[in-house]
């Protein structure tokens, strides 16, 4: 089996968050962040990134609330998927819980000023745990 690489997408009500990973050595690196303006005008940016990139796969953040449940945050991502999935892309959500936290953590700690955007950790967040439970991905040699 070759290598497959995944773009990761943590998809905000304002912005989208992109990152890109692949499944031989599990690193995820983000990658950019972009205005949303609607499903239709992500779903094409996203298809041109994993088009531009050879992503395989794209891994929609599907946020969850704390007892496992989706709101309406969830809503957009499912309506995301779908507009991909026409443009012929291969999607998997991704249940994620407090990546947007974690991401924030992950900034602070590689000095990115306080109130910058972390989309794009967020989407790193997302598709390392992804990874980290969905590919033969050994985990990363410390």
């Amino acid at each position: 089996m070759g290598l497959m690489r995944y773009l990761g997408v943590d998809p905000g009500g304002r912005r989208i968050g992109l990152a890109v990973g692949d499944d031989s050595t599990g690193v995820v690196s983000p990658l950019e962040i972009f205005a949303y303006d609607g499903a239709a005008a992500a779903a094409q940016l996203i298809a041109d990134a994993a088009q531009r990139l050879v992503a395989g796969c794209v891994v929609v953040g599907l946020p969850t609330l704390a007892d496992g449940s989706t709101g309406p945050a969830a809503r957009r991502s499912r309506l995301l998927a779908e507009h991909l999935r026409t443009l012929g892309v291969e999607v998997v959500l991704q249940s994620e819980f407090l990546s947007t936290d974690e991401a924030r953590r992950r900034a602070r700690e590689a000095g990115r000023p306080r109130g910058d955007r972390v989309d794009d950790l967020a989407a790193q967040v997302l598709l390392e745990e992804y990874l980290a439970t969905h590919t033969s991905a050994t985990s990363p040699r410390n």
